[in-house]
């Protein structure tokens, strides 16, 4: 499988240290999910032993795990070099379902196109919730029917609270409802 992450011009930049930033990064997650191949608007890993159908739950999880620490270090590195950017419940984005195929959004992305699902809004925020200094990690649920495993990624606090982003920006459908309570810290 193919997973790609949209990325604005200054992480695709070999000769900025954003985008030397971003290159480590991505190699380190190339590194634990298969590949990574540069694009001129992105990334494109490519995962063998994961999502698909006799993939093991575990491999799911360490792969999905690599992919969400990668998209929350690079919305840190974009942060990091845009410090106008709005916190993400200020900045106008709405909670939509993507395609299985659509690309991940860095921040930048997403911002401009003003909505995306549990995976960007939750490393857009994890990502704002360490550069305040706050601890923050991804956790995520799955359901697995007929159909294949649906994920849904919310946000464990270092308190203890769940926050689920997607919820407080607009998700209403049942099959991604969080079984957690959520609330922001």
């Amino acid at each position: 499988m193919n997973i790609a992450f949209a990325l604005p011009p200054l992480l695709v930049d070999p000769g900025s240290k954003e985008g030397q930033l971003a290159r480590n990064c991505i190699r380190k997650c190339a590194l634990e999910v298969g590949r990574a191949k540069m694009r001129p608007d992105g990334v494109v890993f490519g995962i063998d032993d994961a999502f698909h159908p006799r993939a093991s739950k575990t491999a799911n999880a360490i792969a999905l795990r690599a992919l969400l620490d990668c998209l929350i270090e690079l919305d840190s590195i974009c942060l990091e070099s845009d410090p106008t950017l709005p916190p993400l419940y200020e900045a106008g984005v709405v909670y939509r379902l993507m395609p299985t195929a659509a690309p991940w959004d860095t921040t930048p992305t997403m911002f401009r196109r003003r909505f995306s699902d549990c995976k960007s809004l939750v490393a857009a925020r994890i990502a704002e919730l360490r550069r305040a200094g706050k601890n923050a990690m991804p956790v995520f649920r799955n359901i697995t029917d007929g159909w294949g495993t649906m994920f849904h990624i919310l946000i464990l606090h270092g308190n203890g609270q769940w926050e689920c982003p997607s919820r407080l920006l607009g998700m209403l459908g049942p099959q991604e409802l969080p079984r957690a309570p959520y609330s922001i810290e």
